[in-house]
């Protein structure tokens, strides 16, 4: 198989943080801003505008941080549900922390050597899925060169997706277990206090969520798991501005208090991924 880049994943991946010293600054919201949201007038927008909005259009992705989002072979899988999902996150992400994000909110097919140049991939459904061979073998040497996969149930309720993790993660991974992700594990105890010292999925008590699990790969957690549909949350109907900086929310996110600290959690466990 013939791989673009032989610099392994684990050491570019720390590139941007490492050019940029890591120097990290989140924003302060003004105390009332959730509050004037809920005033505003309502536009929605595309996935296309959402992308446009949230990332730089340069295609160059180097010393960037990304995610994409996974599109498997399986036709009934809707791997493109939560459209502005992904572009709203990676913007609140960059607007947290000053890192340079590259957006591309398109598919990627996991069976090309494309996805060796992406340190993340994201993947979220609401249907059952199933890897071919060919996917399998590049998802699992991809994984091994230090890749790291986000799984997101898309349905707060459980789902065929949710089902299908564990058996296609055991296919990717022969022999991992899922573990459930709890602040006392030494070896994920800095997924969600990268940058904000947010209570734990499952801990929070402002609205309804479970804990993650996570798959371990040489001792590494290679595949986190939210069954929380984070990308729902993530999704804005309006643009940020001045008075609501996350943007108005859709679907069933929660309230900008709520969504406020699904994007914490997305800002610790992106830089998580990227340095563990």
């Amino acid at each position: 198989m013939e791989i673009k880049s032989q610099m392994p994943l684990r050491a570019r991946r720390l590139a941007p943080l490492l050019c940029l010293g890591f120097v990290l600054a989140g924003p302060v919201w003004a105390a009332s801003w959730a509050d004037r949201a809920g005033t505003m007038n309502r536009r929605e927008i595309s996935a296309g505008e959402a992308q446009e909005r949230g990332g730089e259009k340069d295609k160059d992705r180097r010393d960037k941080i990304s995610m994409r989002r996974v599109r498997p072979a399986t036709k009934t899988c809707d791997w493109d549900a939560d459209p502005t999902g992904l572009p709203s996150g990676m913007y609140q992400f960059n607007k947290r922390t000053d890192l340079p994000v590259y957006i591309n909110n398109d598919g990627i097919d996991v069976a090309t050597n494309e996805i060796f140049e992406y340190t993340v991939l994201y993947f979220t459904a609401h249907s059952g899925f199933s890897f071919n061979e060919k996917e399998v073998a590049n998802l699992s040497l991809w994984l091994k060169r230090g890749g790291s996969l986000y799984l997101d149930d898309c349905y707060l309720r459980g789902s065929t997706f949710g089902e299908s993790v564990r058996p296609e993660v055991a296919r990717l991974m022969p022999g991992s277990e899922p573990a459930m992700l709890f602040k006392e594990d030494a070896r994920v105890a800095d997924a969600f206090r990268m940058l904000y010292p947010t209570a734990w999925p499952g801990d929070e008590p402002s609205f309804e969520n479970r804990p993650w699990q996570y798959y371990l790969l040489d001792e590494r957690p290679a595949v986190l798991f939210s069954p929380n549909d984070d990308g729902c949350a993530w999704e804005y109907s309006t643009p940020p501005t001045a008075s609501n900086p996350l943007g108005e929310p859709i679907g069933h996110g929660g309230d900008n208090r709520q969504r406020e600290v699904v994007f914490q959690w997305l800002t610790n466990v992106l830089l998580f991924m990227y340095t563990h």
